[in-house]
């Protein structure tokens, strides 16, 4: 017994002495290289500037906007219309026992109200249109057959990827070939909650406060929604060259120094492109030409020898050739003697 206390004893010993009370030295962190793979910085003097077409601009903090398309049709959903006149009835006939003295007969017309209101949910309606439709009442003509004038509804098919963007309130231009150039004007009332398995799509329900005499029910229509994207660092097309693993700028200095900077970008929109982290507002970077100081980047990244594998701007160990044959840094490859 004496001896196995006393083995555990040291094997406890053992531990502190190893171990506790130390401190561990955190690994050091590689920093992430700012240049992009094979390029370097380049010297252009004003009159070189001026000869290949350098223009230059400033990356500024601008609210963006987003404009999705996307298709749809004019809405004829008999559908929707009876789970919405069954809804009314429910009301109605909740109004009408609300005072029974029989507790069932109270609680099964609050369960009929509760399964009409979660079906007109699943449809896609929003809390605030349920709230709209009135006891007694009837669908909406409107989701069956149109006339010249009314309110129309506009089911338009949105894309998963875009329906982060897409809101209740957001405005949309409907324009269509029948429709003679007029682009009609509509608001988005709701977005269903549900993707559509085949498709991958959900449904924006789209309301037009004046429809068209050349609107018909099931009539295909072209749908833009235009989504704020908020204030974003932004820069111009143009100014990015992406590799699809890497993208970079060039870094415009008053003494002619242009620098490739590796940027991380987080939306295309349009003309522009927001920016993630790399640049800061106020930064001056070239938006054209760019393709041509790319080249003079990589030509004397090749020539002064730079490390291919980050950007990092130190001498890397040059290949070694067979004999009879020497590196060539203008051709990347060996080359005789």
């Amino acid at each position: 017994m004496k001896s196995a206390v006393l083995i555990f004893a040291l094997i406890a010993a053992c531990g502190i002495a190893n171990g506790a009370g130390t401190t561990t030295t955190p690994p050091k962190m590689t920093p992430m290289p700012t240049m992009p793979v094979g390029h370097a910085e380049i010297q252009l003097s004003p009159m070189g500037e001026q000869l290949i077409g350098v223009k230059t601009g400033t990356v500024e903090k601008t609210p963006l906007y987003k404009d999705i398309e996307a298709p749809g049709r004019l809405a004829f959903d008999p559908e929707l219309y009876t789970a919405q006149t069954e809804y009314s009835e429910a009301l109605q006939q909740l109004e009408r026992v609300k005072n029974s003295p029989l507790p069932d007969v109270i609680h099964s017309a609050k369960h009929m109200l509760q399964s009409a209101k979660l079906r007109l949910k699943i449809l896609g309606l929003s809390d605030q249109q349920i709230a709209s439709l009135q006891a007694g009442g009837e669908g909406e003509a409107n989701l069956l057959l149109t006339k010249p004038g009314q309110k129309v509804w506009i089911y338009a098919d949105i894309f998963q990827m875009d329906l982060p963007y897409i809101h209740s309130g957001q405005t949309a231009d409907i324009t269509a070939g029948f429709l003679g150039g007029t682009t009609l004007k509509g608001k988005i009332v709701s977005v269903d909650s549900v993707i559509n398995p085949t498709t991958q799509t959900a449904k924006a329900r789209i309301l037009v406060s004046e429809g068209s005499s050349f609107l018909r029910p099931e009539s295909y229509v072209n749908v833009t929604i235009h989504a704020p994207l908020g204030e974003q660092v932004t820069v111009p097309f143009d100014a990015v060259l992406d590799t699809g693993k890497q993208s970079w700028v060039f870094i415009a200095s008053p003494s002619g120094k242009i620098t490739p900077r590796l940027v991380r970008v987080k939306f295309y929109a349009g003309d522009y492109v927001a920016i993630a982290n790399g640049l800061g507002g106020g930064e001056k970077i070239v938006t054209s030409a760019n393709f041509l100081i790319d080249s003079e980047s990589r030509l004397k990244a090749v020539s002064e020898g730079l490390d291919d594998a980050g950007g990092s701007g130190k001498k890397a160990a040059l290949p070694t050739c067979p004999k009879g044959q020497h590196w060539d840094l203008s051709m990347s490859m060996c080359m005789p003697d």
